[in-house]
């Protein structure tokens, strides 16, 4: 029985080791020497050479190197270890794929890195499932794994593109943009429209009241202003020849000062246009200057020329018009004449009523206006015999005459009405007197308030419309010509009473100015200092920009307190500027604080009054800043490795670093 059991043992051993051939030894990870490892001789030269075919295309096309091995088993190891060993041992990377075949095991791994982002683990997955084990399944050793090759390909293509919906959608997005283009573009002319009409509605003269126009409707305005009143000079300028030749030289003069004005103005509004259009720009700030001095510039010399040319056509009036003015001048001369027996016979009654000092003033107005009678009656004369004989030349003094007849026969008619009322404006004289005075010393008074504390250029001014009221209440205390006396203090008081009325307009505008100056200052100056309170208080976590502007705000309101005394308008504008800096270098620090808590009760957990020292490194307390990095340890290490990882087969993923998975097959 001894010798059974042995030889049967011997027998057992000898059938294991023919079963067992030497061509399927255990495999343990290796390097892998090329892209294509066969230890187990399982490709034909044909088929490796498809297989190579296929891993060169794939790198070609897209840049991902294919490693495939083939092995008898995997020398006890589960596919992924081994697999992934064999990645780790090769060094592979981010571009890197790995397909391990053990072939009397039966059993495969198919690991793709994740440094590949244009391969998902469902595509992984199911090219593993649907191309790659079936073909292990069937034994066909290169077509798994030229199926690898081919289908990582696919996979890391790009992906086609429908066009048709991509270009219905941008047709749509272009056809909106352009409705919408459409209705912004007519918003926009309408605006400009409508500010261009405002400002034609504006007074073009004045650069104040161009200062709130738009740029555009500036320019706008200034192209129509210089078109139009260089038309209006060159027609102003013909019109000017006619002038000379019908009234002479001496009578257009101003209308040739206007027109040579113009021309002038129009020449330097011109030079500002070309200035505007060559290529060198302009800030718009300087558009803004340079089109309001155009317009400005326009604007006034057209006025100076409708106003001489205004004249000019009321002379041209006269000339045509001459001889019915002349019956109209006529006319007015024999009603006053025949006024002066009446106003002779009323200042004899004047003489007997009021003392002859009393009537000073009117006494010897009848005699005057008879004077006047007779010079109008010689210059309507002389101007009848000039319009009935016409002369080139000779319509200036037509004009002369014309006119002087007229200042006669009025200043005639003022004298007459003067002795007709002369009787009630002397009573009432005498008894306004008393209130005028008292009228005018309080003038006087408030004058001299006004020069005590100082009315700058006003000064002398002042002082000489004081003096002439205080002579005039003088004359009116005693007066021998009550209504002379009157006329003068009412006069001289008029004139006082308006000087004083500009002082105390100014005086008062200079005090409204010190009170906004003063607000300007106390708001700047307590915004600096909240802020720097702020910044002292979280110095460790507020950054440079906050710093900045508070300290150009301090700038701003030092100038402000160096301006006061001399440029009010300055200062209240150098304070404002402060404040604004203030407020901005504010919120900038703020932001800084608030970023830094959110950092730091972040890493550190908890938040204020969390019991550590978060509080005193945001305040500065406790060296070291967020803005630095003080307190070290911000942000994560980093991890070894290649990127590789395990999954387990059958694709469920246990780890990261790579898609894919195995098993039997």
């Amino acid at each position: 029985m001894r010798i059974t059991r042995l030889a049967s043992a011997a027998l057992a051993f000898l059938i294991a080791v023919l079963l067992v051939s030497p061509g399927a030894a255990a495999q343990p990870p290796m390097r892998l020497p090329s892209s294509i490892t066969d230890n187990a001789g399982a490709l034909s030269q044909p088929e490796r050479a498809r297989v190579q075919s296929a891993i060169d295309t794939l790198y070609a096309d897209r840049h991902i190197r294919l490693w495939v091995v083939y092995v008898d088993v995997f020398s006890g190891q589960t596919a992924d270890n081994w697999g992934r060993s064999t990645a780790r041992l090769s060094e592979l990377g981010s571009n890197d794929a790995v397909l391990a075949v053990a072939i009397a095991d039966r059993s495969y791994a198919f690991l793709v890195s994740e440094g590949i982002p244009e391969i998902s683990s469902g595509e992984v997955d199911a090219l593993r499932r649907n191309q790659i084990e079936p073909a292990l399944r069937r034994g066909d050793w290169s077509g798994a794994a030229t199926a690898a090759a081919t289908g990582l390909d696919a996979a890391a293509a790009p992906a086609e593109v429908s066009w048709a919906p991509i270009l219905i959608a941008l047709g749509a997005l272009a056809l909106a943009g352009l409705m919408v283009a459409l209705v912004v573009r007519r918003l926009r002319s309408r605006r400009r429209v409508a500010a261009l009409a405002a400002a034609r509605r504006l007074d073009s003269t004045d650069p104040n009241a161009l200062s709130e126009v738009p740029v555009f409707a500036l320019d706008a305005l200034s192209r129509e202003k210089v078109v139009e009143v260089d038309n209006a000079v060159r027609t102003s300028a013909n019109e000017l020849q006619l002038a000379i030749e019908e009234f002479g030289e001496q009578r257009t003069q101003p209308f040739a000062q206007a027109v040579a004005s113009a021309k002038a103005a129009m020449e330097q509004a011109f030079t500002v246009r070309q200035q505007l259009d060559d290529d060198i720009p302009e800030t718009p700030a300087q558009q803004r200057d340079l089109l309001t001095g155009v317009i400005v510039t326009a604007s006034k010399a057209d006025r100076e020329l409708e106003a001489q040319r205004a004249a000019f056509e009321q002379l041209r009036d006269l000339v045509l018009h001459s001889a019915d003015r002349l019956d109209a001048l006529t006319q007015q001369l024999v009603e006053l004449t025949g006024r002066i027996p009446a106003s002779e016979q009323h200042l004899t009654q004047l003489h007997s009523e009021f003392d002859a000092i009393a009537l000073s003033s009117v006494s010897g107005n009848v005699k005057t206006a008879q004077d006047r009678a007779a010079f109008a009656e010689r210059n309507i004369t002389r101007a009848r015999s000039l319009a009935e004989r016409p002369v080139t030349g000779g319509q200036s003094e037509l004009v002369d005459v014309v006119r002087a007849a007229e200042s006669a026969l009025a200043q005639g008619r003022a004298l007459l009405d003067a002795v007709d009322s002369a009787a009630s404006d002397i009573r009432h004289a005498v008894a306004a007197l008393p209130e005028t005075i008292g009228d005018a010393e309080a003038g006087i008074a408030q004058a001299a308030a006004q020069l005590a504390r100082g009315v700058g250029a006003h000064q002398a001014e002042l002082t000489t419309a004081r003096d002439t009221v205080v002579k005039a209440v003088a004359g009116a205390r005693t007066p021998g010509d009550p209504l002379g006396a009157f006329s003068a203090l009412i006069k001289a008081d008029a004139a006082l009473d308006q000087l004083l009325d500009t002082v105390a307009q100014e005086r008062a505008a200079a005090e409204r100015l010190a009170r906004t100056l003063e607000q300007a200052l106390f708001t700047a100056s307590s915004r600096i200092r909240a802020v720097s309170d702020y910044i002292d208080t979280r110095r460790g976590s507020v950054g440079p920009e906050a710093r900045t502007r508070l300290v150009e705000a301090r700038r701003r309101l030092d100038a402000a307190e160096a301006l006061r005394g001399t440029d009010v308008a300055g200062a209240i504008s150098q304070a404002n500027g402060a404040a604004t800096l203030a407020a901005a270098a504010q919120s900038l620090a703020k932001a800084d604080v608030q970023e830094a808590q959110r950092a730091y009760y972040g890493r550190y957990g908890g938040g204020p009054g969390g019991g550590n020292d978060t509080g005193a490194m945001l305040g500065g307390i406790i060296i070291g800043n967020i803005l630095s990095g003080g307190g070290g340890g911000f942000g994560g290490g980093g991890s070894g490795g290649g990127g590789w990882s395990p999954t387990s087969f059958g694709g469920s993923s246990s780890g990261g670093g790579f898609f894919g998975g195995g098993g039997r097959f």
